[in-house]
């Protein structure tokens, strides 16, 4: 009840008269449920009446709550940022906002939004999954990108054309990365395959979208000494519970080279105990086991024991604020820098991927072959893992053959 969280008469009239009133005592109630604190209940309650507020001013009676609501609300907040209002306030205000939208979905007094051409979309999802085999996080970089195709195309896909799929590409890669530009393009050229395969546009549509150039061989591959990663994992303080936590994940990252995405699939069920194994579902959800170094099992095991919250979740790594929901890949590579920065190791990136690439590259220089370094790092292509073969420079140099002296022109 809202009464437990205020006690002050003035400010339960003034919460409980604005437009948001009527659903802050079940608010309360959501939020404690999920084990919020009390400090963290108080913010959200007063960024649902701001939020509302808000909402009501620009919409009048005709008061509408949705997601692009929420969407709007936050740009008014960057657009109404002074210096006195801090960066951690307004994403306060936001993050109320979502969670109050949140508990309107699952109490029923709003509906949860159904994205623009989402049977077509979603139609495309479990074409992914039956026919490629495409995991969850794969699928939730394409479906964005195909949702803003359809609600820009249209629904009708026979009416799709060479021109108009190339000018949707060159509209939403202006200003992105080369990997971000990447999955764009893959994203479109999947969609169009499967309008292709299910004949919902005209054939050869797969080809009008140009692969994005890059030289994935051009340069060698970034890694860390074997020092600075004894380093980095000496910086997490088991002591504490997010320390357990981002001690375990460290070593999962650099012992084993997992990906971030792979840390966070992770389940309780997935580690064999008595055959000192894991399982591991990577890339087209082929299953691997790969053996449970002792250290990694310790870690593990004092994270469960006196770090992990007490959730009905298989997931083995969950946030350590509420409401205790599985940790996601983007926070896997901010533990991962988090660890980095902490240790003051200098680094040419702060993600999860450096300790993969840090693996294969100590492997290799212990004598590992290219076929072993391969099985550990799942991959399918041994072309793929053969780019570590260039990090051992002192050898190419002794092979390499001498520059040819210059000679006079003709």
């Amino acid at each position: 009840m809202l009464n437990d969280i205020y006690v002050e008469l003035q400010a339960l009239e003034r919460l409980r008269g604005s437009p948001a009133g009527g659903y802050l005592d079940d608010f309360t109630d959501w939020l404690a449920t999920r084990r919020y604190t009390k400090l963290t209940i108080r913010s959200y309650v007063i960024a649902a009446v701001r939020f509302m507020d808000w909402a009501q001013e620009t919409q009048g009676d005709k008061l509408v709550v949705d997601e692009h609501q929420v969407h709007d609300y936050r740009r008014h907040l960057d657009a109404t940022a002074t210096s006195r209002n801090r960066n951690g306030e307004r994403g306060n205000y936001y993050c109320g906002a979502r969670r109050f939208l949140a508990f309107l979905q699952d109490a029923g007094a709003v509906e949860h939004q159904v994205p623009t051409g989402s049977a077509l979309v979603e139609a495309f999802c479990v074409w992914l999954r039956r026919h490629r085999g495409i995991s969850d996080a794969t699928l939730n970089q394409y479906r964005p990108v195909v949702i803003k195709l359809v609600e820009a195309l249209g629904s009708e896909t026979t009416d799709y054309t060479a021109g108009k799929l190339r000018s949707f590409v060159l509209q939403q890669v202006k200003g992105y990365s080369h990997s971000r530009t990447e999955t764009i393009v893959i994203s479109v050229r999947m969609f169009t395959r499967f309008l292709i395969a299910t004949e919902q546009c005209a054939e050869g549509l797969e080809h009008v979208i140009p692969r994005v150039a890059g030289w994935r061989a051009s340069s060698l591959p970034k890694y860390l000494p074997a020092t600075d990663i004894e380093r980095t994992i000496a910086a997490c303080d088991p002591s504490r519970p997010i320390g357990a936590r981002d001690r375990a994940i460290i070593l999962l990252l650099a012992r084993l080279a997992l990906r971030a995405g792979d840390v966070a699939e992770l389940k309780c069920s997935d580690i064999d105990w008595d055959e000192a194994r894991i399982r591991l579902t990577g890339k087209n959800r082929r299953e691997n086991w790969l053996p449970l170094p002792q250290d990694v099992g310790d870690a593990i095991l004092h994270y469960l024991e006196h770090g992990r919250p007490t959730v009905a979740c298989d997931r083995l790594f969950i946030i350590s604020t509420a409401p205790y929901t599985p940790i996601r890949p983007r926070q896997v590579s901010q533990t991962a820098q988090r660890a980095l920065l902490c240790a003051g190791v200098e680094t040419p990136s702060y993600g999860a991927h450096i300790f993969r690439h840090s693996a294969a590259t100590t492997m290799l220089r212990n004598g590992a072959s290219l076929d072993e370094i391969g099985a550990l790092l799942r991959h399918n292509d041994a072309d793929t893992t053969a780019l570590y073969a260039k990090v051992d420079v002192d050898l190419l140099g002794q092979v390499a053959l001498p520059w040819p002296e210059e000679v006079a022109p003709c």
